[in-house]
């Protein structure tokens, strides 16, 4: 980007959610104000999505539109939007209460403390902000308790003595809460049950909007999940949970329509694009693309996650139009480690049931979307599943025989459950692969085509394995599964395909070359029994033989191979027990 450019051209909105900040420095926002006549249909309301999909922006777009503070500045703030030219009749009409709460302390020594000076610091502030409109002492009224929950209950009754209304806005409620009960299911409860500060806060909450002349006018609470606020249900139980409205299935996130409208707008503004927009696009799509949150969306534009469709904007841009290396944002990783760790109830690791396996291998699962669901309940199918979809590790993909069909959306995603399942091979079964040999072989298998020695390597690790240990009952998922997990966590090369998200396709396993990688590979996998005989091994590489061309000839592979410049390699593995009895590379 030439410095002559700098002030011509919008700056990316990367790691930022500071609507005005943002609409006051010229930067790219994505119009989201048209939602905000439909979001004034309910009074009070919790909206859920994965981290990083721009909620924050979200709540801070509507306080910025409804703060009375900036009634003179609506048209700088709004011009050019939606909403700057439609507005309602409820604009710059409240008082802004907004809680951060992923800024409580989750040590379970300090959060009690932590939250009670959170809050207090935020009522103090908003006394401050708006001590025109309040009446006479109230700053020192509350800033002088010391206990939150007493000054929340000081608060809300001064401002309902004099008739003004007040916008509450809590943001990442469950962001601490998340994180201990990741740590410790006793310190979660302890916040979440019982007379806990936490729930009390919902009990003040809930009581300021019983009256008709009450302070409280409108909640917006935005979070990850609805365990929390299952927890504390007996606290709160008002608000309408419109996450899964298929009205506001795009409130949060980009569309494919708004994605492309940004590259467009980038390609002219820059001249760095190396790549056209449908380049770019199929770049980008199987990585971050494929979230939907309604079922009545699925055949609507499914959603990109915003800051993964930005930090590869701001990368691409700051690379002259080359793409990077690594595809995943760090922050997001780190994001979706630490949710992982919330599904530590998966007790059955290598038993055909076991669901993480089984999503992980196929790439799908079949469920129900619970609204609601609380820790105690949180074993049972519906409810482990329910929690996935909340953190994004699944996606609603349709509907099949009458059951929503729940997928893993895209690659970002698929890494995680990668990284898990591999922790999960090396902390159970004590099957390991060494990174630098990885490495080394990955290298030779995706720029010198040797793909022998890699396959053979993972099939010695697995038989090592084996030699003191009996794990010929889990069968050809742990198989798939082990492969599965040297191609997501130790290659950068491909983006790797499992049969069910290739539409139903024939092969087990397909590598994408990404970039300039010049080899590919479909993978048919067979298994059986350590005891099958030599006559059923080779039934099933026939079997193979006759599967792998169809697949092929389907996705058309050879004219896309030959389109992008990569050799393309069908390869058969016939496993018997932990034995590769069969290894064909199809010509």
């Amino acid at each position: 980007m030439q410095p002559t450019q700098k002030n011509k051209i919008r700056l990316l909105p990367y790691g930022m959610s500071d609507f005005a900040t943002i609409r006051r420095e010229n930067r790219y926002y994505v119009d989201k104000t048209m939602f905000i006549p439909k979001l004034e249909e309910f009074k009070y309301q919790m909206f859920l999505r994965p981290r990083r999909f721009g909620k924050s922006l979200m709540l801070n777009m509507l306080a910025a539109y409804y703060d009375v503070n900036n009634k003179d500045s609506f048209d700088e703030l709004f011009g050019g939007l939606y909403i700057g030219d439609n507005p309602t009749e409820e604009r710059n009409k409240y008082l802004i209460l907004r809680f951060d709460f992923s800024k409580v302390n989750p040590d379970e020594k300090k959060v009690d403390e932590s939250f009670n000076a959170l809050v207090l610091d935020t009522l103090i502030k908003f006394t401050l902000k708006y001590q025109n409109l309040l009446p006479e002492g109230t700053i020192d009224k509350v800033s002088n308790q010391t206990e939150s929950n007493t000054a929340f209950s000081v608060l809300l009754g001064l401002v309902q003595l004099i008739g003004q209304q007040i916008y509450v806005i809590i943001d990442e409620y469950d962001n601490f809460a998340n994180t201990m009960l990741a740590d410790s299911e006793t310190n979660y409860k302890n916040l979440t049950h019982g007379d806990g500060f936490f729930r009390l806060f919902f009990n003040n909450l809930k009581a300021c909007t019983n009256d008709n002349d009450a302070a409280v006018s409108r909640i917006m609470i935005s979070g990850v999940t609805p365990l929390t606020l299952s927890d504390v249900t007996s606290g709160y139980n008002i608000g309408m949970n419109i996450s899964a409205d298929s009205q506001f299935n795009s409130l949060a996130g980009f569309t494919e329509t708004e994605f492309r409208q940004m590259l467009e707008y980038y390609r002219d503004a820059t001249g760095v694009f190396k790549h056209t927009i449908e380049e770019l696009i199929e770049i980008t799509k199987p990585w971050y693309d494929n979230n939907c949150f309604s079922a009545n969306s699925v055949k609507n534009d499914s959603m990109y996650n915003s800051d993964m469709g930005l930090y590869f904007l701001s990368e691409y841009i700051k690379n002259d139009g080359n793409i990077m290396d690594n595809m995943v944002d760090s922050n997001i990783s780190s994001d979706y480690n630490k949710m992982t760790k919330l599904i530590r109830f998966e007790q059955q690791f290598g038993e055909k049931t076991s669901l993480i396996q089984r999503i992980n291998n196929d790439g799908y699962i079949y469920g129900i979307i619970k609204p609601e669901f609380a820790l105690n309940d949180l074993e049972r199918y519906e409810n482990l599943v329910s929690l996935m979809f909340y953190m994004g590790l699944l996606s609603i993909g349709g509907y099949q025989g009458g059951r929503t069909k729940l997928i893993i959306p895209n690659s970002t995603v698929r890494q995680q459950y990668f990284q898990y399942m591999q922790r999960n091979y090396n902390t159970f079964m004590m099957w390991k692969t060494d990174d630098n040999i990885m490495f080394d072989l990955g290298y030779s298998l995706a720029w010198q085509g040797a793909h022998e020695p890699f396959f053979r390597y993972i099939a010695d690790c697995m038989k090592d394995a084996t030699k003191n240990n009996d794990f010929n009952k889990y069968g050809e998922a742990f198989v798939k599964g082990f492969f599965l997990c040297q191609f997501g966590v130790n290659l950068n090369y491909y983006t790797p395909y499992t049969e069910q998200e290739l539409n139903h396709g024939y092969s087990d396993l397909y590598l994408e070359p990404r970039r300039d990688t010049p080899h590919g590979y479909v993978i048919e996998l067979k298994y059986c029994n350590h005891s099958a005989t030599p006559a059923e091994v080779k039934a099933l590489l026939e079997q193979a033989r006759v599967q792998l061309p169809k697949y092929i000839a389907a996705k058309d592979l050879t004219t896309k191979a030959k389109d992008h410049n990569w050799t393309l390699h069908p390869i058969i593995l016939v496993f018997k027990g932990w034995e590769l009895a069969e290894y064909e590379v199809m010509g």
